[in-house]
């Protein structure tokens, strides 16, 4: 008997093997199936989700600081735009805003006769590390299912909050997680104004709106574009997403045709 029912078990499990396949992807599995780790992938390496580097123009100014010569404030600049030079009347007057420099307090400069070379290794600091700028299409299903999912710290879900989160929304909604928060000068609606949703061959529509919310340690801006404005199809392929954060430029292409769960495109 133990043994009969011991090759039921290995003949479930192994057609459960075959259905599922040995390598799916969270969004080609039930959602009762989802773990938290595929919650995760769906939020950050998925169809609808994708991490890229730090746009260079996004990440912050490095200060710079250099003692003078002549007991005057250091002075500072930001990388490759210095405050201060190194020739004429810099070396030996501060600089705007600044010090004199690295001259000699009487503003002569004396070169060694002899040249010693350094036995000293210079420190040499590793480069800073941003983290990644991640791109989601947050109004997809599957996307709100790993949001639940997430939220519910294992807790059991019920048929209600499913569903709630299964309808769909009035618009798409594309969030921005990684770069900084806005400051008192930031316009949110200003950044709708130069975000867009775009097709090839279609004309390309303006974020409605913008907002920003600090979810746990995570900056996240989401901009709002009405479904009505741009019906997409399976038909076009690819969907590009833009949005300009002062001098910094994101873009990603999301695939249309595997934005699809449960048989459905979603967006």
């Amino acid at each position: 008997m133990r043994l009969l029912n011991g090759s039921i078990l290995c003949s479930a499990a192994f057609a459960a093997l075959l259905i599922a396949g040995p390598n799916t992807s969270p969004w080609e599995k039930a959602f009762n199936q989802w773990t938290d780790k595929d919650a995760q992938q769906i939020m950050t390496d998925s169809p609808w989700a994708k991490q890229m580097p730090m746009p260079a123009a996004a990440r912050p100014g490095i200060a710079i600081l250099e003692p003078g010569a002549n007991g005057a404030p250091p002075p500072s600049a930001q990388m490759g735009n210095p405050a201060n030079t190194t020739a004429g009347t810099n070396m030996t007057v501060a600089g705007n805003p600044g010090s004199a420099g690295p001259a000699e307090p009487t503003g002569l400069h004396n070169l060694p006769t002899t040249q010693t070379p350094s036995a000293v290794t210079p420190d040499v600091p590793a480069p800073q590390v941003h983290p990644p700028v991640t791109i989601i299409w947050a109004s997809a299903t599957p996307v709100r299912l790993a949001v639940l999912k997430l939220s519910s710290h294992g807790n059991t879900l019920t048929e209600g909050e499913i569903e709630r989160v299964r309808k769909p929304r009035e618009n798409y909604v594309i969030a921005v997680i990684g770069l900084a928060p806005p400051d008192r000068d930031t316009d949110l609606q200003q950044l709708a104004s130069k975000a867009s949703l775009g097709i090839r061959g279609k004309t390309s529509e303006a974020a409605a709106s913008c907002t920003y919310r600090k979810i746990g340690n995570a900056d996240v801006y989401f901009f709002r574009f009405p479904r009505t404005a741009l019906p997409i199809t399976l038909d076009d392929r690819q969907i590009e997403f833009k949005a300009v954060f002062g001098q910094a430029e994101i873009r990603h292409r999301f695939d249309v045709k595997g934005m699809q769960y449960e048989g459905q495109l979603a967006l």
